[in-house]
């Protein structure tokens, strides 16, 4: 019988030190992985991803009970109890369906399964569609791998444009651990890989890119008469562009390359904070 746990999130991250990470052992050296995602506990990406992480070690993993993509680093934590509930998945000595978010339940993860027993890495996904330049904002797989990096843990975020076939995402994904388990994990770093649809029996070519560009775009959107309780019904208008910052992640993407961003977890912008510094904050502008 599957045990249903309901649980209620109560005091702060504080307990863990923030960046405060184990040191990561060698390649294959029983590594402790926590697995997460935003398309849901039942999606086949996060089951390529569990099984193929459990060659590098113990994996245990901790994904939203339903589909919450485009939720970014959103959390429903402050809005009172939850549920958890065990199941079932190749590869995982422990799995947990979440009620809530993709950050909620690498939280419930990490302050719970890795309470004792620290994980080494956080990996999110394998999302089925690609989260290159503007859109990783939106991304829920990019939000569960920022709330690792915040709690402390080396992150990853792996996501997949196009294609069933996870396998060649799951391979990069491995190698990207074992290099980072090498060179050690900068502190405060979520590493963001993009795989386009191309054949799992090749290795391809990889490049480090920043983010750029804007591949999906809302152009507006599409209006019906009010609904029975008087509400206005809209869709949205979606466009799709073919072009990109050149050198930039979505370029890579759109360039048939699997790209491998680092992005941030401390979004301050340090010239421009430089820059307000010396302004003469003293008086105001006009009396």
């Amino acid at each position: 019988m599957l045990k249903v746990l309901t649980l209620l999130f109560i005091g702060s991250f504080s307990a863990l030190s923030f960046f405060n990470s184990p040191a990561a052992p060698l390649p294959g050296a029983g590594l402790r992985i926590l697995v997460t995602n935003d398309d849901g506990i039942d999606a086949k990406g996060l089951a390529v991803l569990a099984e193929a992480l459990s060659k590098l070690g113990t994996v245990v993993v901790s994904a939203p009970a339903e589909n919450c993509s485009g939720s970014s680093h959103s959390t429903d934590i402050f809005r009172g109890s939850h549920q958890a509930r065990e199941v079932k998945i190749k590869g995982a000595i422990k799995a947990w369906a979440v009620s809530g978010t993709p950050a909620d339940a690498v939280a419930w993860g990490v302050l719970t399964e890795g309470a004792v027993d620290p994980f080494h890495f956080v990996v999110s996904g394998i999302n089925a569609g690609s989260n290159v330049g503007v859109v990783a904002h939106y991304s829920g797989t990019v939000g569960a791998a920022m709330e690792g990096v915040g709690l402390g843990i080396p992150s990853i975020a792996v996501s997949q444009s196009g294609g069933r076939d996870f396998s060649l995402s799951a391979k990069v994904t491995v190698d990207l651990i074992q290099r980072l388990s090498l060179e050690k994990p900068t502190p405060g770093i979520v590493w963001a890989i993009n795989v386009p649809n191309l054949s799992p029996g090749v290795w391809p070519k990889l490049t480090v890119a920043p983010m750029g560009g804007r591949y999906i775009k809302v152009e507006g959107f599409q209006r019906s008469e009010k609904d029975e309780n008087g509400e206005v019904v809209f869709r949205s208008n979606l466009s799709f562009q073919k072009s990109a910052p050149a050198g930039s992640d979505t370029a890579a993407m759109q360039n048939g390359e699997v790209v491998i961003t680092p992005l941030l977890f401390d979004w301050t912008a340090t010239q421009e904070m430089a820059r307000m510094q010396s302004w003469d904050w003293s008086k105001p502008v006009a009396p």
